[in-house]
């Protein structure tokens, strides 16, 4: 129960994410069926078996999102259930599902081996699902809930939310299809089938998306000095990243000598932009728990207070005294007071910064060690390079015995003890998970692992982790001091999800110009992450 309460606003969260994640795949798939016009029947089985299981798929978390939602609410009012089933949440989420296991009946009879015949009742059935789906999406959305401009507003998210199906939902399609399709000159004329497709749906996007920022942020002050705006900003600069890989996969597909080793080009770089488009996905997930910043008008950040903090001062490489620090609160106290501003406000003193802002300064030198060993890695002459993610035990030691002073081996929490506590605990496991993470990439590195796959595991990693940086805010309004500290973890958080899949290019790609340029480019976000911590400030 501990867990459930002091995690529900992540939980709740991350089951967002997963249902705007797989509804956009849901829809990306339909669309690319009707509009790329796979041409041989083994790639519209595959589209249509994939499209049967997202729709089965999304149905996990929906039912879990309205259970965990019901709960929550009778268990802090007096609703019962049959007052919450008439509210907007639980309809929506119950017609939803509805339309998924019709999406799923439909596609079934395409995925048993033979061509599916469509008829102008299964295309009706079909237009009537989607169109279900993205009612019962912006029935919960920013744009029904705001009293003004909902004409605009609910017109503008229906756009936003097919581009974004079309063409991120999309590509996954395109990878199914060109895994069906052997010929090239097939392949190629698949890729320029939805080459247009993704073009269009990317201006719908950014124009919705830019026109819907009117209304929701308003200004450039509530851009830059709220939590909406912070996160909006985010994904303007992943959708950056997204576009560059766009941009290849285009101009690979007007190659006129189109070639097998091309096409793998593009399905490398359609990897990572499937990654990151799914990223994006994650923090508009993130996006729609915050309040929209027009309607923050007090305490937002002046670009005064935000180049005070983040200008460069000289790192603490020594802490207080523990004696100086506040007394550590009793384990069987610490749970109450997760939400508590007063109580933190207790642990906001000099001293207690200071400790902080210590812990995270060497943990910044170690990652710019990191970072730097991995780029000399990339240079055959430096063999001894190699052992960089070593780097992360160095790390996850430093964590263990000065990361919490209230706890073993400096606070009076004995070791077994700070186990109780949750935060802790997650603090012990990343540790561990650390130490694991640096022994297996060594062992990569240095070809004590020899299969491929093994490669995979740490840049993975390193992208979710960056994905989980994102997902997990920590200012739900305009508090200034935990807006600034949530820039700095947003600013980490891109450049690890920048860093994992850049070096699944280096890993995935063909040899040539562009796996050189991954493989010298990944491993500088790691110094950046490095860089951050060294200038991370609470005061």
């Amino acid at each position: 129960m501990i867990w459930f309460v002091q995690d529900f606003a992540l939980l709740s969260v991350v089951l967002r994410a997963l249902m705007l994640s797989l509804q956009t795949l849901l829809l990306g798939g339909i669309l690319f069926l009707f509009l790329a016009r796979p041409a041989t029947a083994q790639a519209k089985i595959l589209c249509r078996r994939w499209i049967a299981r997202f729709a089965l798929a999304f149905i996990v978390p929906q039912i879990l999102y309205i259970v965990i939602d019901t709960a929550v609410l009778m268990g802090t009012s007096d609703l019962q259930l049959t007052d919450l089933m008439g509210a907007d949440y639980f309809l929506a989420g119950m017609i939803s599902i509805l339309a998924c296991v019709s999406v799923w009946l439909l596609m079934r009879g395409g995925c048993e081996g033979s061509e599916h015949k469509w008829n102008w009742m299964t295309l009706a059935a079909m237009l009537v699902s989607v169109y279900v789906l993205l009612a019962t999406a912006v029935w919960t959305s920013h744009a029904v809930s705001r009293m003004d401009d909902r004409a605009i507003l609910i017109p503008l998210t229906v756009v936003h939310q097919l581009a974004a199906a079309a063409w991120i939902g999309g590509l996954p399609f395109l990878l199914f299809a060109l895994h069906g399709t052997e010929d090239v000159a097939k392949s190629q004329h698949l890729v320029r089938r939805f080459t247009p497709v993704a073009m269009g749906s990317a201006v719908a996007l950014i124009a919705s998306g830019v026109w819907m920022s009117v209304y929701y942020v308003g200004s450039w002050q509530a851009f830059y000095g709220t939590a909406y705006g912070v996160m909006l900003a985010v994904k303007a600069v992943l959708l950056c990243s997204l576009l560059v890989l766009g941009a290849m996969n285009f101009n690979i597909g007007r190659e006129r000598k189109f070639s097998e080793w091309l096409l793998l080009h593009l399905r490398r770089f359609a990897e990572a932009e499937i990654a990151i488009g799914f990223t994006v996905l994650l923090a508009a997930s993130s996006l729609t728990s915050q309040p929209p910043a027009v309607d923050l008008t007090a305490d937002r950040l002046t670009a005064q207070e935000i180049v005070q903090r983040f200008t460069p001062q000289w790192p603490r490489f020594t802490s207080p005294p523990v004696s100086a620090l506040s007394p550590a609160t009793p384990l069987n106290e610490a749970i109450k007071y997760i939400d508590d501003p007063t109580h933190a406000a207790l642990h906001q003193q000099d001293p207690d910064i200071a400790w902080s802002e210590y812990s995270h300064h060497w943990a910044g030198i170690i990652l710019l060690v990191i970072g730097v060993g991995a780029m000399l890695s990339r240079y055959e002459r430096l063999r001894w390079a190699r052992a960089w993610p070593l780097g992360f035990i160095a790390l996850a030691i430093f964590s263990f015995l000065r990361g919490d002073p209230e706890n073993w081996p400096l606070g009076p929490n004995s070791f077994w003890q700070s186990f109780y506590d949750p935060e802790i605990l997650m603090h012990r496991v990343y540790d561990v998970l650390f130490v694991f993470f640096a022994l297996f990439e060594w062992g990569v590195e240095t070809g004590r692992l020899k299969a491929k796959k093994y490669s995979y595991v740490f840049p993975v990693m390193l992208a979710l982790g960056g994905a989980g940086l994102l997902l997990h805010n920590h200012a739900l309004g305009n508090v200034k001091s935990e807006l600034l500290i949530e820039m700095n973890h947003n600013c980490m958080g891109i450049l690890a999800v920048l860093a994992g899949w850049g070096y699944w290019l280096e890993i995935r790609l063909p040899d040539g110009r562009a796996r050189t340029v991954a493989r010298r480019v990944w491993p500088i976000f790691l110094v950046l992450i490095g860089f951050c911590l060294l200038i991370y400030r609470e005061a």
